[in-house]
C-alpha cells in the first residue's frame, strides 16, 4: 500500500460537471473505473456527474485523447460538456493549443478554445430513428431516438414540467425497446425555430442532470427533422447557461455537428486517500 496524492480539477460545462484527471502527469497504473467510483458520489466525495481523463494522444494526427466515465462506473464512448470541459483542460494544462484534435473512442472532435467558450465539431454523422414506440407507464409513449456516439430519446413537449422529472423519464431510460443499455431521456419545449428548452435524465448519472451536450445536439437534429427547429439552435440548459448547436443538411442526414458553451473552472483539488495500485481507496 502506498500513499499518493491525485490531482484532479473540477469543471463544469454549462451546468455538466466532471472530475478532469491529466493521464501525463497521474499515475499509470490507476483503475479508474475504481476511482470514477470513488470520486463521483455527492455528498460523500467529490461529487460529478462523470470521470474525464485527458492525455497525449497516441496517434500523430491527433493531440490529445479524451476518455469518459459515467458515475455508475461504465465508460462510455464520447460526451459533449465533457470534451468541451476536456478541450479546456488540456490547454491550462498545456496539453494542447487553443485549436485541437481530440481523439475519442466515439470518434475524432475538432475543438477550439476561447477564454471559457469552447466549440466541437464532430467528425461523425449522427443516426436517427424518428416517431419510436416505446413501453413505459405515463403519457409519453413515442419519442425520437438518436445516437451521436451515446443513446438518446428525445420528446418534444407543450411545456416543460415543474418538478422532479425523475419519475416520468427512469421508466422511459429503461424501456424495452431501447435495449440494454437503455438511453438518455430528455424533454425538450421548442420556443422558436431557433431556440428550445431541455430537461435531461441521463443513464448512469440516473437522475436529472443540469445540461448535457450530446443530448442538446440530439434534441436540435431530432426536432429539426420534424421540421421544428433550423439551425443554429440555442438550447437553454436546466443550470441557466446556454449552449448553442449547428449543423448542416444533406438530404436526410446531418454532418458538420457543432456544439458550442462555457466550460468552467470550479476548483483544482487532490485526492489523498490511500490508493492502492488498483485506484482504491484503502
Amino acid at each position: 500500500m502506498t500513499d499518493r496524492v491525485l490531482h484532479f480539477c473540477k469543471m463544469s460545462g454549462a451546468g455538466n460537471d466532471f472530475v478532469i484527471i491529466n493521464g501525463a502527469s497521474s499515475p499509470d497504473d490507476l483503475d479508474l473505473r475504481a476511482l470514477t467510483l470513488e470520486l463521483c458520489p455527492r455528498r460523500t466525495a467529490v461529487g460529478a456527474d462523470g470521470l474525464v481523463l485527458v492525455e497525449p494522444s497516441e496517434r500523430g494526427d491527433a493531440d490529445v485523447r479524451v476518455r469518459f466515465w459515467n458515475p455508475d462506473g461504465e465508460e462510455i464512448a464520447t460526451c459533449g460538456n465533457g470534451t468541451r470541459c476536456a478541450a479546456r483542460f488540456a490547454v491550462i494544462e498545456g496539453l494542447a493549443s487553443e485549436s485541437m484534435l481530440i481523439d475519442t473512442r466515439g470518434g475524432d472532435i475538432q475543438a477550439r478554445v476561447s477564454g471559457v467558450n469552447v466549440a466541437l465539431k464532430y467528425s461523425a454523422r449522427p443516426n436517427y430513428e424518428l416517431d419510436v414506440a416505446v413501453t413505459a407507464p405515463g403519457d409519453l409513449r413515442r419519442g425520437h431516438r438518436v445516437e451521436i456516439g451515446n443513446p438518446h430519446l428525445v420528446f418534444q413537449l407543450d411545456a416543460l414540467p415543474d418538478g422532479a422529472i425523475e419519475p416520468i423519464c427512469r421508466p422511459l431510460r429503461y424501456a424495452p425497446e431501447l435495449g440494454e443499455a437503455g438511453a438518455n431521456v430528455h424533454l425538450v419545449q421548442v420556443i422558436d425555430e431557433h431556440r428550445i428548452r431541455i430537461r435531461t435524465y441521463e443513464r448512469g448519472v440516473e437522475a436529472e442532470t443540469l445540461a448535457c451536450g450530446s443530448g442538446s445536439m440530439s434534441s436540435a437534429i431530432a426536432l429539426c427533422a420534424v421540421g421544428l427547429v433550423a439551425s443554429p439552435v440555442t438550447v437553454e440548459t436546466r443550470s441557466g447557461d446556454v449552449l448553442t448547436v449547428r449543423f448542416q443538411q444533406d438530404g436526410d442526414g446531418f454532418f458538420e455537428l457543432e456544439l458550442e458553451g462555457p466550460a468552467r473552472v470550479i476548483y483544482r483539488g487532490e485526492w489523498t486517500g490511500e490508493l492502492n495500485s488498483k485506484g482504491h481507496t484503502a
